[in-house]
């Protein structure tokens, strides 16, 4: 039979889609690539910045906050208020004693010293209430200090190298994406043509299916054209067949192969249909009725038997 059994070419369009899907997957993984390169860069440029001037002083911190309240303040804190306490009193008693001579109270009498007695114990008891007050105002104060130091060391650790990694997880995420986008260029381009070749399978299968269907139908015709059709009483309109020993003496016969594509593919014996029909006006010039190939090649039979009884005749 003719025909091709190759599936019909795909639209050129499916490829050229495939490959711009690709190409768009690769610029967008190159600009991807460039993006990423800058936000490492920046990393780059914290982290220096970072070892280079805060840990520096990150490290100095957290050394204050490891050693602890400043208990040396504390001391010096209540030396100061006692001192500040003492120079009260003597001022006080400074006065109290130019007014005492002003009233003429001998500085040598019971009265003097009772009243000397009397200041320096409220004075005691002042510098007492005085460092008590100070020393829990300031050992509070330096504890709570130390307190919030260590907490904000704590903290300061917890948010090290915030910087450099955002930057670096920005340069991840801008590889990613570009990673994800190739992939999905080259996915779509795979997907197109697996696709692509899938339809040239069912088509090629569909057009071999067909030949096979198409081949069992000659083969069926062929055998009512032999064993159904070939009665009498199923024909009209009949006449002699002659000259038909001398149309087959002009058709040519060969072996040959059919073209890839082409009929069952096999090597063959036979006439050309456009041969078989210039001669006996029979078929289309494409395809031989397989009926008159078989009654032309037995018409010449007969014809050739008679010729041959002729000959024997003569001879005898």
């Amino acid at each position: 039979m003719g025909g091709k059994s190759s599936a019909p070419k795909p639209d050129p369009n499916i490829g050229i889609a495939a490959m711009k899907s690709a190409q768009t997957g690769e610029d967008f993984l190159a600009w991807m690539k460039d993006q990423s390169a800058i936000s490492n860069q920046w990393a780059s440029e914290d982290r220096a910045r970072y070892k280079s001037v805060f840990e520096p002083q990150q490290d100095a911190y957290i050394a204050r906050a490891n050693a602890g309240p400043d208990y040396g303040k504390v001391d010096a804190d209540v030396r100061r208020a006692t001192a500040d306490v003492g120079m009260q009193f003597d001022a006080m008693n400074d006065q109290n004693e130019r007014q005492m001579a002003s009233m003429g109270v001998n500085p040598a009498s019971g009265r003097f010293a009772s009243a000397t007695r009397s200041s320096a114990l409220a004075e005691a008891a002042a510098k007492t209430g005085a460092a008590n007050t100070t020393r829990l105002a300031s050992r509070t104060a330096a504890e709570g200090k130390a307190d919030a130091m260590q907490a904000n060391a704590i903290n300061l650790g917890s948010g090290l190298a915030v910087n450099p990694a955002t930057s670096l997880g920005l340069a991840n995420g801008a590889a990613s994406s570009g990673f994800s986008g190739a992939m999905s260029g080259y996915g779509q381009q795979g997907s197109l043509l697996t696709s692509q070749h899938n339809s040239e399978m069912r088509a090629w299968q569909a057009d071999q299916d067909a030949r096979a269907s198409t081949m069992s139908g000659v083969g069926s015709v062929v055998g009512l054209g032999i064993s159904m059709l070939s009665s009498k009483e199923a024909k009209t309109d009949k006449k002699p067949a002659r000259g038909v020993l001398e149309t087959l003496k002009s058709m040519p016969v060969e072996d040959w192969r059919y073209k890839p594509g082409q009929g069952d593919g096999g090597r063959h014996v036979g006439p050309y249909a456009e041969d078989f029909h210039a001669a006996t006006g029979k078929g289309d010039g494409k395809t031989i009725p397989v009926v008159d190939a078989i009654g032309v090649t037995m018409g010449a039979v007969q014809e050739l038997a008679k010729k041959v009884e002729k000959m024997e005749g003569r001879t005898a």
